[in-house]
């Protein structure tokens, strides 16, 4: 098998759809201009490995997505995080792979239905990768998502493989920190590679708790001098939960954020990931340009909490809001590295040593307690009480599901009238939108504390028949980045008719492109 890549400058950054066409003996891949391209892999991330070598997937350390060729087979390889997926569906006979929805919808000629509610199949994932949804359903029949596991095509059949361990035993802390520093040195010198056509810089993410803290210490071993943070937490009785205190003790360059804004970047990306604004507040960061590797603490509540043994599968999360980067690290260039991911499937070992006695000097007790975050940011030279006093939140939330940024407002409004729907003036919407989230924090802090049910209230009132919408409208926009290849026009089949010089025509033998 042989790859057939083709650049196309107009789509985002690190996007890239594979072509599978049964019969022949390559696969076509359209590409964003900063993905990186070999004679034997496409790739658009970093992983804990020599990048010349370009075995990213032979390693769970990998940050981002891509395509490698070996033995005659083809092997498409997702994140070593949930907070990525790909994406793969079949029409006619030929299938496609995609790190991206949209970009899969427009190869594929792939259109939402308007009545389905997608949000529930896309927070199955929250039930662990045993029990997510692995497909989703369309006008065009069923698309296919696949979250940390590699797909491996042999010419005919498109098959789920299970990522490799790559992490050691875990037995006592300096096990887990050795790894830690090892793991951040090996990324910095991927992402730092002179054979890359484009270079990356680091960056992470600070905050007043446990999780950005501790991962602002291990960014530093890969190179990492500068930080983003917000000032704001979602409550205002909890205080400010910006990082920047904890900046100036890890020696970090730290740029603050205010925690809510007017406009938002590329809003519609973070609706497109689950029909919710999750992580839109990170769009207002400035990440190193032309790529950045992005370090973050998602997913430390489950790995580092004392707490979280409650839940033995550390792949099973309460909500998506980690997966908020998705498709806008596409546009952007970033590279999303939640560092509690690296040995996540040794989640077991870790909260052994975190309940160990040679942790117990960590260990403050309550029902905000990481032993190993808080060490690991004490060792660094970090007061005990400049910290992690108390747990908060910087997410956006809200239970009337609508656009924020006057531009995603007015393009949601046009997507629904189009459709016939009821869509309120934008003063009605601020104001709506004002009184739910003060109503979800009201049930957050007062009657889940007085244990009452969560759905009371004005939630139910709130919501808009088009609450479901928000999904469809951030992919169908989204779509429209990615246009045809120069010279190329869409195929009846879906998919596109390319120039013959850059990819081959169609075949009309059968595929068996379905996950086994």
């Amino acid at each position: 098998m042989e790859l057939h890549p083709l650049q196309i400058d107009a789509w985002p950054k690190l996007a890239w759809v594979a072509q599978l066409t049964p019969g022949t003996d390559h696969v076509d891949v359209c590409h964003g201009p900063m993905v990186e391209v070999t004679e034997d892999w496409c790739v658009e991330a970093v992983w804990a490995g020599p990048f010349e070598d370009g075995d990213f997937d032979t390693t769970d350390l990998v940050f981002g997505t891509g395509i490698r060729r070996r033995h005659g087979e083809v092997v498409f390889v997702s994140s070593g995080a949930t907070t990525d997926r790909l994406w793969h569906c079949k029409r006619g006979s030929v299938c496609y792979v995609s790190n991206s929805l949209p970009a899969l919808m427009s190869a594929a000629d792939v259109s939402l239905l308007d009545d389905h509610y997608y949000w529930w199949d896309i927070r199955t994932i929250c039930r662990g990768l045993e029990h997510y949804s692995r497909s989703i359903p369309t006008a065009s029949g069923e698309v296919g998502v696949v979250y940390f596991d590699n797909l491996s095509y042999d010419g005919s059949t498109l098959r789920a493989v299970k990522k490799l361990d790559t992490a050691p035993r875990f037995s006592c802390y300096d096990d887990y920190y050795a790894f830690l520093r090892e793991t951040a040195a090996k990324l910095a010198a991927n992402a730092a590679s002179p054979a890359r056509r484009h270079p990356v810089r680091p960056l992470t993410s600070l905050s007043s708790g446990y999780d950005a803290s501790a991962t602002a210490v291990i960014a530093r071993y890969a190179g990492c001098r500068e930080a983003v943070t917000l000032r704001q937490s979602s409550s205002v009785w909890r205080g400010s939960d910006s990082g920047e205190d904890l900046a100036r003790y890890l020696g970090l360059d730290c740029k603050a954020y205010n925690r809510t804004a007017r406009h938002y970047p590329h809003e519609a990306a973070f609706w497109a990931v689950a029909g919710r604004e999750s992580l839109v507040n990170w769009s207002q960061f400035e990440y190193p340009q032309p790529l950045c590797l992005f370090f973050s603490g998602c997913r430390g509540d489950l790995v580092w909490d004392c707490g979280a043994e409650k839940i033995p599968n550390p792949f099973s999360v309460p909500s998506v809001t980690d997966m908020g980067m998705t498709e806008f690290r596409l546009i952007r260039g970033v590279f999303h590295c939640p560092v509690p991911f690296w040995g996540i499937r040794h989640v077991a070992e870790l909260r052994a040593i975190s309940a160990s006695d040679e942790m117990q000097a960590w260990s403050v007790g309550g029902r905000y307690n990481r032993p190993i975050a808080r060490r690991i940011v004490e060792d660094a030279g970090v007061p005990r009480e400049a910290f992690a006093v108390r747990k908060r939140n910087t997410s956006l939330a809200s239970y009337f599901h609508w656009p924020y940024s006057p531009d995603a407002v007015a393009s949601f409004r046009r997507y629904l009238r189009q459709r016939g729907l009821c869509a309120p003036p934008m003063w009605l919407a601020r104001i709506l939108k004002g009184i739910s989230t003060a109503d979800l924090l009201f049930a957050k802090n007062v009657t889940s504390k007085l244990g009452l049910r969560g759905d009371v209230g004005l939630r139910r009132l709130l919501e808009p028949k088009a609450s479901h919408l928000p999904f469809q409208w951030a992919n169908s926009e989204l779509k429209r980045m990615y246009p045809a290849p120069p010279g190329g026009k869409r195929a009846k089949g879906g998919g596109v008719a390319h120039r013959e010089a850059a990819l081959h025509p169609y075949e009309a033998e059968p595929c068996q492109g379905r996950i086994k």
